[in-house]
């Protein structure tokens, strides 16, 4: 089912996978055969890149377990190198991961829009706080929401809302 808002220039898609035209999906490796798995996906991975970088891209690329593009695929120097500077290409970046410990300072730095769930224990609070603004301000609110709620920031604006999943 498309919709079209009211401007008419966004469609809103409501299937899974999408049909853009030219997007690419790469999904994980198997769990049998991993070592092939990584190393065809490292290889997509980067070939999109690649392809993606250039002027008015007018793209958006989305990481699903960034720390796992960036650690395991051991494509951070190029991950780095998107969050510092393909804002200016016309290239925006979404990503999402379930580690924000072990993914590089510019995921937390770059973005204008920072999104939070509950998070697992205090510790965690307090590492998720200190990335989106500072531990005194975050940790109290963070472990304050409940199931299917969230935390959104707009960093450049300094505005923060929580906000919940129907």
């Amino acid at each position: 089912m498309t919709r079209l808002t009211r401007t008419g220039e966004w469609k809103m898609r409501r299937t899974w996978p999408p049909s853009y035209g030219e997007e690419r999906i790469i999904f994980w490796p198997k769990a049998t055969g991993l070592a092939e798995g990584v190393q065809q996906q490292r290889k997509a991975i980067y070939e999109v890149l690649a392809e993606t970088w250039k002027p008015d891209a007018n793209t958006i690329v989305a990481f699903d377990e960034i720390a796992y593009v960036e650690q395991d695929l051991r494509l951070q120097p190029f991950i780095t190198k998107y969050w510092r500077e393909a804002r200016s290409l016309g290239i925006t970046i979404v990503a999402t991961t379930q580690r924000p410990r072990y993914v590089s300072r510019y995921m937390h730095s770059e973005p204008t829009w920072s999104v939070s769930f509950l998070p697992s224990d205090e510790d965690e609070a307090k590492r998720v706080a200190e990335i989106i603004g500072g531990r005194r301000k975050f940790t109290e609110v963070l472990m304050s929401l409940e199931p299917r709620e969230f935390l959104i920031m707009h960093r450049r604006k300094r505005l923060a809302y929580i906000s919940r999943i129907a």
